[in-house]
């Protein structure tokens, strides 16, 4: 999530810090800026999906890619870059200590947002791995019903439908350990396009440790 200090400059505020597991792929992320939607989660005011990444580097990276970070503590800054790997949803819960459940879940939740919902879905979408975050009736109704789906059964072919880019540690231009993000997977072919160069960074933001 994203601190908004009401001042001069943007925070961008989630969890990562866990061990992170190799994968074939990976990509540079560079977080360029926020969809600009705020709400008070946690005891404090934060920025909520879409964040804006330009994904890869170079000539043939995408630009203004909106993303969604699943977990709610750490901070990254705007313009900052890391490596991460782009995993599948049981890859990317192996690689953080997460249960499968929770990122099936995520996926769920990220698959059913329209733009009417979509701080809801993010808030629905902390609350699976931080419960707690936020509370209301309207985000309790989108867990439940992401339970259920996940229950229910969903094909191996949904979930291959996204990928989760899980940040490795050390690669990030600004210090402190970034969050995952979940996005649609990129088009087949495209991975090979991706660099792993880092880009620029600017803005400047706060940092602070993950919950105990």
């Amino acid at each position: 999530m994203l601190k908004n200090w009401m001042a001069i400059t943007a925070v961008a505020v989630c969890v990562a810090g866990f061990t992170k597991a190799a994968c074939a792929d990976s990509t540079t992320l560079t977080l360029t800026s926020t969809g600009g939607n705020v709400v008070s989660a946690g005891g404090e005011s934060v920025y909520t999906y879409p964040y804006y990444f330009t994904v890869g580097s170079g000539a043939t990276a995408e630009t203004n890619v909106p993303l969604m970070c699943v977990t709610f503590q750490n901070e990254i800054t705007e313009g900052e870059s890391w490596t991460a790997n782009i995993d599948s949803v049981a890859q990317a819960a192996a690689a953080n200590g997460v249960s499968l459940t929770a990122y099936e879940e995520d996926v769920w939740l990220f698959s059913q947002m329209t733009s009417s919902n979509e701080t809801n879905t993010q808030l629905a979408v902390w609350d699976t791995t931080d419960p707690g975050v936020y509370t209301s009736s309207a985000v309790t109704t989108l867990l439940t019903d992401a339970q259920n789906a996940v229950n229910g059964g969903l094909s191996s072919s949904f979930y291959n439908q996204y990928v989760f880019y899980v940040p490795v540690d050390g690669t990030q231009s600004s210090g402190g350990t970034p969050q995952t993000f979940i996005g649609p997977a990129p088009e087949p072919g495209s991975l090979a396009l991706l660099g792993t160069g880092l880009l620029g960074m600017g803005g400047v933001l706060r940092r602070k440790l993950r919950k105990a």
